[in-house]
């Protein structure tokens, strides 16, 4: 009687589960998408022409920056407002001018660079020495300096993402934020996995 009554009983094995439930494996963790390494966009990828051609009119374009067919020499505010030892040391970047082939004295420049080799807190402290201030933008860090020339003024606006920068210097302060906001587009558009 006692051997009929523990037919079908069995004890559990130890760690096993008594459920006859099989047990889950545990689930490995998904590694993040790994970010590709930056791409800096060259000048034709840099800005969209007709944001461009906004401000210039139909005869604006991309102008050389070397050679006889540009001006003698690249006109960079970044230079004169002691940004040179902070721009020999990033990484990598593009600097771009449009304007008329005809006339070096209405053009535009922009700058993408890779800041991933610069020291944060001296470049901060480059910007305040330079005067400029920041100024809203959404989430994207954004300065800008009010720049007085012969003819009235320039306002370079400087925006940081990360160890992006981004430098565009245009006659009023809407255009330069919304030349620099269109040059991060085509930023986050060449590098979809870095999360810009």
């Amino acid at each position: 009687m006692v051997a009929i009554s523990l037919t079908g009983c069995t004890l559990p094995v130890d760690g096993a589960d008594a459920s006859g439930q099989p047990t889950a494996s545990p689930v490995e963790p998904t590694a993040a998408p790994v970010a590709e390494p930056l791409v800096v966009p060259n000048c034709e990828q840099m800005l969209p022409e007709s944001i461009a051609l906004e401000y210039l009119g139909d005869r604006g374009e991309l102008l050389p920056t070397e050679g006889d067919q540009g001006p003698e020499e690249m006109p960079w505010a970044l230079h004169a407002q002691g940004f040179d030892p902070i721009l020999d040391t990033v990484a990598q970047r593009d600097q771009c001018l449009w304007g008329y082939s005809d006339n070096f004295h209405s053009f535009f420049t922009i700058m993408v660079a890779d800041t991933s080799s610069v020291d944060a807190e001296a470049f901060q402290a480059q910007i305040a020495a330079a005067g400029y201030e920041s100024t809203p933008n959404g989430e994207v860090e954004t300065y800008v300096l009010q720049e007085e020339t012969s003819d009235g003024y320039d306002y370079p606006t400087i925006a940081l993402v990360d160890d992006l920068w981004l430098f565009a210097q245009l006659n009023e302060p809407e255009r330069s934020l919304r030349v620099v906001n269109a040059m991060l587009d085509e930023v986050r558009t060449l590098n979809p996995t870095r999360g810009y």
